[in-house]
């Protein structure tokens, strides 16, 4: 997919479009925030539907995207004692060069579209081959299989990871979760 930073009509878009759909990819351009980036098997990715006006208290566009930062640090310590560090730039990083999560969001009238994307499996790792993600030419993808030391890479599995993630997401916003 690509982010709103960048231009449908943009001939290095275009360009882009071209050659990934001749690898197989569908390209889709869409409103959130950030460039390009891949969305498909073996991640786990959430669209959160907030209200930010109706947080207690009301959260800024900035403060939801640190929360969200948090829930998914949070959930590679918990469930995986995976390590992260900070970086100035947007998403989850095991290191300077490796990304393991992205944030791509869109807030209209307070209310939230899009979200966040991470690599469970190494499955999605030879798309990201394919793409500057985020614009991060020096930047890798990782993946919960791979930093994981503690799990065989085959036992760690998108579905998973849901429970958890659910669990820490209610923590984080402060919201009691219900399973439907």
């Amino acid at each position: 997919t690509a982010g709103r930073r960048q231009s449908a009509d943009d001939p290095e878009v275009v360009q882009e479009e071209s050659r990934l759909t001749r690898l197989g990819a569908d390209f889709v351009p869409t409103k959130r925030g950030g460039q390009i980036t891949y969305h498909g098997p073996g991640q786990i990715v959430g669209y959160p539907l907030l209200d930010l006006g109706r947080t207690t208290p009301p959260l800024g566009i900035r403060d939801y995207i640190c929360k969200m930062q948090t829930m998914m640090r949070l959930h590679f310590r918990e469930a995986h004692d995976i390590p992260t560090v900070a970086s100035d730039n947007t998403g989850v990083f095991l290191d300077e060069h490796t990304k393991i999560a992205s944030i791509g969001v869109q807030v209209r009238h307070r209310l939230t579209t899009h979200g966040f994307a991470f690599n469970v499996t190494p499955e999605p790792l030879a798309w990201f081959k394919q793409v500057v993600a985020c614009g991060l030419a020096d930047v890798k993808a990782g993946c919960i299989a791979e930093a994981s030391q503690e799990f065989d890479a085959d036992q760690v599995t998108v579905e998973g990871e849901i429970e958890g993630l659910v669990e820490r997401f209610g923590r984080v916003f402060e919201r009691n979760m219900q399973k439907l």
